[in-house]
C-alpha cells in the first residue's frame, strides 16, 4: 500500500475528481453553516444557484469541447490506419489487391494529394493498375511489374523504375523528371509528351516505345537497347520528333542543348516547372 502512495500508482484522473467534488461539496456546506446556522431551503438556493448554474454549464462546455476534440482525433487516427492499410495493400504482389488499393486510395483522393509521395513501392505487381495523375513523387518502383500500368499526367519525379518490368506502361504526359530507369524493360512504353529532364536510362530496354514529344534534355542513354535482333517491325522506337530510331540515331541531338541540331518539344507547361539542368 505504501509502495502504491510512493509511486503515484493511485492517482488517477477519476480519483482526482472525485476528491476534487467531495471537497467542493464540503467546502459549500461548512461555508452555508458557518454563515446560516439553521438550513433553510430558500435561503440555500438563493446562496448556490448562481453559481450552480454557472459550473454546470462551464462543465458541459468543457465535455463538449473534449468530446469534440477526442472524436477528431478518432478520426485522424482511423484515417491514417486505413491510409497505412491500403498503402501496404497497393504495394502487394498480389495484383488484384494492389489494383484494389489503387482504387480504394483514388476515391479517398489520398492516392493525388500528395501523402503517398516516396512510398516505398518494390516489388509490387501493378500490372493494369490506374495510377492516372498520382502524385508519387520519389516513390520507389525498384523491380515492380508495371506492364500495361496507367501512369497518364501522374507526378513521378525523381521516382526510382530501376529493373522494373513496364511493357506497355502508359506515361503520357507524366512528370518523370530525375526518374531512374536504370535496367529497366520498358518494350512499348508510352511516353508520349512525357517529361524526362535529367532520366536515367542507362542499360535500360526501349525496344518499341514512344517517346514522340517527350522532354529529353539531359537525359542519359548508356547502352540503352533501342533495337533487339528478333524484334519485328511494330516494335520500332520513335523518337520526340516523330522519327524511327536507327543504330544511325543521335540521342545527344534530343538530350544536349548545346548540340547544332538540338530538338526539344515545346509545351505550355515548360515555363511553370523547374529546370533542373541549372540547378
Amino acid at each position: 500500500m505504501w509502495k502504491r502512495l510512493k509511486d503515484g500508482d493511485w492517482l488517477t484522473v477519476q480519483r482526482v475528481g472525485i476528491v476534487l467534488l467531495a471537497l467542493s461539496l464540503l467546502t459549500g456546506f461548512v461555508g452555508y453553516v458557518n454563515q446560516h446556522p439553521t438550513f433553510e431551503p430558500g435561503v440555500f438556493l438563493a446562496d448556490f444557484y448562481a453559481n450552480i448554474s454557472t459550473e454546470f454549464a462551464s462543465i458541459a462546455t468543457t465535455v463538449l469541447i473534449i468530446d469534440t476534440l477526442n472524436r477528431r482525433r478518432e478520426t485522424r487516427q482511423a484515417e491514417r490506419s486505413e491510409r497505412e492499410e491500403l498503402v501496404r495493400k497497393l504495394g502487394s504482389k498480389v495484383n488484384e489487391v494492389s489494383r484494389q488499393a489503387a482504387e480504394d486510395l483514388r476515391a479517398r483522393r489520398w492516392l493525388s494529394d500528395g501523402s503517398l509521395q516516396e512510398i516505398d513501392l518494390r516489388a509490387a505487381n501493378l500490372e493494369n493498375a490506374d495510377l492516372y495523375r498520382a502524385d508519387l513523387q520519389g516513390a520507389n518502383f525498384q523491380f515492380a511489374m508495371l506492364k500495361n500500368a496507367s501512369l497518364k499526367k501522374a507526378n513521378l519525379v525523381g521516382a526510382d523504375f530501376s529493373r522494373t518490368k513496364a511493357w506497355g506502361a502508359k506515361c503520357y504526359k507524366a512528370d518523370l523528371r530525375a526518374a531512374n530507369f536504370t535496367d529497366s524493360r520498358l518494350y512499348r512504353a508510352d511516353f508520349t509528351s512525357a517529361d524526362l529532364q535529367q532520366a536515367d536510362f542507362t542499360d535500360a530496354v526501349l525496344e518499341g516505345a514512344n517517346l514522340t514529344e517527350a522532354n529529353l534534355r539531359g537525359a542519359v542513354f548508356v547502352n540503352t537497347v533501342f533495337l533487339t535482333d528478333k524484334a519485328s517491325p511494330e516494335t520500332v522506337t520513335l523518337l520526340p520528333d516523330g522519327s524511327k530510331w536507327t543504330p544511325n540515331s543521335d540521342m545527344s541531338r534530343f538530350t544536349d542543348p548545346e548540340h547544332a541540331e538540338y530538338w526539344c518539344p515545346h509545351t505550355p507547361d515548360d515555363s511553370e516547372r523547374i529546370d533542373l539542368g541549372d540547378e
